[in-house]
């Protein structure tokens, strides 16, 4: 006989009525009123109950890496960080390797950047490899620098920059691309250490609550993203983690071919023909492999985002794709999403400036009627209103990360204008328009904590601007719902999963509260207390819940 488990005097998020959650073997039996039970077999007292979340956009190996890296994140200034490098040792690899810093850390290079010189002499016995919080940029000491031959000859790779001082020496700060210059330096990892990164993960995302994850972007193109270790090796480990038992989160992966920069059909029609066909574990497994990560730009800060109003220096960025011309690269990028969409493939392409939302539209467009793959714009911050409306005639769905938002807050001003970075993530819009939203964290970029990431497209509010609010802002059953069934949305489950309803699978996250959920602090404040993923006990102990 299958097992059978009733949690009574439930809240289900964002409700406020008591009812009773039936679950028969991995799947939910019904959602009742108390009136409607005989018996339970667990009181939650009122406790909140949620669908397990699905973070649809996180890089869960290069999280697992991050745990072990030091962490740079709380670091306020060239002082702190100075500080937390004089106390750090080299790794067993013989390098040193942090992850977080914020653009307010300021060095001692033209407009306040961070240069080798700023930390050469508190990582004196190895190379260092700082990775910033967006994965987007690394500072690297003169040591580094040597060993990856990187020299004032040394060109720019295509979509990638060696930042030089007025003597054309390079400083040490490097931008998405030329990131790989130094990661291609670093030893390789052992199969131990994968392993010991997606434990790692995993242990701290079922403690949050997370119960799937897309992994975006592992392949020969990880070699240029954070680290540089997020390879084919990085899958490899993933596959053995399944095959043994031990991965218990719902997790799909992006392969990515090109990386950051100079990305080509050409890389992505012959890595695909390599990997062979996608595979979707569906209902009774727990790995697929059945998207491909495509970059088509950058970021903002970086001014590698392309625009179709000037930045702060008049320049308009451009995609990093293969290509001379802005011509030329977009058909490049139509011509990536073309082989793979014709191989069978799901494509999420990160897209942050307006002109190249509007290509990877145009892109989509170009594959004709059928568009049941669900291809999807990532991050698209400055997505413009036309463009929302093209996204849901497509059937596309459109990934947004609100805690990075609210995160870098108004950094951005600099180079953006404030009023283009207020309007960043048009989220209410979006879902005004028909467009299939899901929001995500984008760990390790920022923390993975899907309280922030519903509190910020509640409220819409800035770090460094805690009142501010726009029309923008999500209800709560909103940003749920963006958080769950949107996940499993684009993972094409959303048959079987992402909500609390008979015959789903019983995924569910169980709060230590009652939370009002109309109010951002109240979701902020609340804490995971189990997490169940087929109906088994993932993460805390429901038996003292009786």
């Amino acid at each position: 006989m299958p097992r059978r488990v009733v949690l009574g005097n439930a809240r289900l998020a964002p409700f406020d009525a008591l009812v009773a959650v039936a679950i028969v073997g991995h799947d939910i039996a019904g959602v009742l009123s108390m009136s409607q039970v005989d018996s339970i077999t667990h009181d939650l007292q009122g406790r909140s109950v949620l669908p397990g979340i699905d973070d649809s956009h996180l890089h869960m190996y290069e999280y697992g890496r991050a745990l072990t890296a030091l962490p740079l994140g709380q670091v306020d200034d060239l002082v702190g960080l100075r500080a937390a490098l004089a106390s750090a040792k080299p790794e067993s690899s013989g390098w040193y390797r942090g992850h977080g810093w914020l653009p307010s850390v300021r060095g001692t290079g033209v407009d306040g950047q961070l240069t080798a010189g700023d930390i050469d002499d508190v990582t004196e016995f190895g190379p260092a490899l700082l990775g910033d919080f967006s994965g987007h940029a690394a500072l690297v000491n003169s040591s580094a620098l040597a060993r990856a031959g990187i020299t004032a000859a040394t060109p720019d790779p295509v979509g990638g920059v060696i930042v030089r001082d007025d003597g054309g020496q390079p400083t040490g700060l490097l931008f998405e691309a030329a990131v790989g210059l130094v990661t291609s330096a670093m030893p390789s990892l052992s199969g131990a250490e994968r392993l010991s990164a997606l434990r790692a993960a995993q242990t701290d995302l079922l403690s949050r609550g997370i119960v799937s994850v897309t992994e975006p972007g592992l392949g020969p193109g990880g070699t240029t993203l954070m680290d540089g270790t997020g390879t084919l090796e990085a899958v490899r480990t993933y596959q053995g983690m399944d095959e043994a038992g031990d991965l218990l989160l719902r997790t799909h992966i992006m392969l990515l071919f090109g990386g950051l920069g100079g990305s080509t059909a050409q890389q992505v029609a012959a890595g695909l023909d390599e990997w062979g066909t996608p595979f979707r574990a569906g209902r009774a497994g727990r790995l697929s492999v059945d998207q491909v990560k495509v970059f088509a730009d950058g970021i903002p800060r970086s001014r590698t985002s392309w625009l179709t109003e000037p930045y702060d220096d008049c320049s308009h960025g451009h995609m990093t794709v293969a290509g001379n011309t802005d011509d030329e690269r977009v058909a490049e990028l139509t011509a990536i999403v073309t082989a793979a969409a014709t191989r069978g493939w799901q494509v999420g392409t990160h897209a942050t400036g307006d002109a190249t939302i509007s290509a990877v539209i145009d892109a989509v467009a170009t594959l004709g009627a059928d568009q049941s793959l669900r291809h999807y714009v990532i991050h698209g911050d400055l997505v413009r209103p036309q463009d929302l409306r093209r996204l849901a005639d497509l059937g596309m769905g459109l990934n947004t990360q609100p805690g990075i938002r609210w995160a870098v807050g108004s950094a951005a001003t600099p180079f953006l204008g404030r009023e283009r970075n207020l309007r960043k993530q048009p989220l209410q819009s979006a879902l005004d328009n028909g467009v299939a939203l899901a929001l995500s964290s984008d760990a390790p970029v920022i923390e993975p904590d899907w309280r922030r990431t519903m509190a910020a497209a509640m409220d819409r509010s800035l770090r460094d601007e805690p009142t501010y609010t726009d029309e923008q802002r999500l209800t709560a059953a909103q940003a749920l719902r963006a958080m769950t069934q949107a996940g499993a949305w684009q993972c094409h489950e959303e048959s079987w999963r992402g909500c609390i309803a008979a015959g789903m699978a019983a995924d569910l996250v169980i709060l230590d509260r009652t939370v009002d959920w109309a109010d951002p602090q109240a979701v902020l404040d609340a804490q995971v207390d189990t997490v169940l993923i087929d109906g088994d006990v993932v993460h805390g102990e429901l038996g003292r819940l009786a």
